[in-house]
């Protein structure tokens, strides 16, 4: 992946004149200046590499359909739920845990393509009552390991889903029970709040316990290294055009945060010392 230095010699983007001014008492894992920065790097509405087109092939196999009731635990600043509405025709339950993301959510939904399909929610994952057998498709992407009490949230989503309802849970899992390498450690340390990996066979385990059929584990470690390269490059090919960014003392450095972060990331998952995996499982009929 190309420097930050090599990167700041070339995206059109939109953002609120105070995106980039010094906040007072910034989220600890989302300031408001990584939350504009992301969402000029990822497309609006997400946080995350892939944008629109990633998310709708990511459920692909879930067969999504406008009759179907979804959950999306991870909701973010809502551009992977807004996506999956527009493309699927779907009305979706969103949930997000981070106060600073949730806020966003509520200012990019109204104006994303199918926004207003997405019902924003707030809450506490170790705390939070899921109705029971609501939904036939819950989605958690790639924040579990942010979560403490993971078996427990595990069983609240069996709970809360139909029979035959469809589980797609993505998260980032170390290969095996080694002792993570100092790189892991430091990329552990910087998330801003305690986190914890666990190894794929872990969540295998916690799955079937709960009574999930998985059917589904992919390795897609690789076509996200492929994603951050992307993006990143597509969007500093165009930097100098958002003086925002390149002009502001914040702006540059939640750019250079930014772009270390994703860039350690790629990094360690292109030597395998980090994986990210997807897991569909089905909720059998209850007798």
């Amino acid at each position: 992946m190309m420097s930050f230095d090599d990167l700041m010699e070339g995206g059109d983007s939109s953002g609120e004149s105070g995106d980039f001014e010094e906040e007072a008492a910034p989220d600890p894992v989302w300031p408001r200046a990584k939350i504009a920065i992301s969402q000029r790097v990822f497309g609006r509405g997400f946080v995350a590499p892939g944008g629109a087109d990633t998310a709708v092939e990511m459920v692909k196999s879930l067969g999504l359909d406008p009759v179907q009731s979804v959950l999306d635990l991870t909701m973010g600043a809502g551009g992977f739920s807004a996506a999956l509405a527009s493309r699927y025709g779907v009305w979706i339950t969103g949930y997000e845990r981070n106060p600073a993301l949730f806020d966003q959510a509520a200012v990019e939904l109204p104006a994303i393509k199918s926004g207003d399909q997405v019902r924003a929610n707030f809450y506490d994952p170790e705390t939070v009552e899921l109705p029971r057998k609501k939904f036939d498709v819950v989605l958690f992407v790639d924040e579990m390991h942010r979560i403490q009490d993971r078996v427990g949230m595990i069983e609240k989503i069996h709970q809360s889903m139909k029979d035959w309802g469809q589980f797609l849970l993505g998260d980032y899992v170390i290969p095996d029970d080694s002792p993570p390498s100092k790189r892991l450690e430091a990329w552990l340390q910087s998330r801003g709040e305690p986190v914890t990996l666990w190894t794929r066979s872990q969540y295998e385990t916690a799955l079937s316990n709960q009574g999930f059929d998985v059917r589904v584990i992919r390795d897609v470690s690789q076509n996200q290294v492929e994603l951050i390269r992307r993006d990143f490059a597509e969007f500093f090919a165009a930097l100098n055009a958002d003086r925002q960014v390149t002009e502001t003392r914040v702006g540059r450095e939640a750019l250079m945060s930014l772009a270390e972060d994703w860039s350690r990331l790629a990094s360690l998952l292109q030597a395998g010392e980090l994986q990210l995996m997807r897991f569909v499982s089905m909720k059998p009929e209850e007798s």
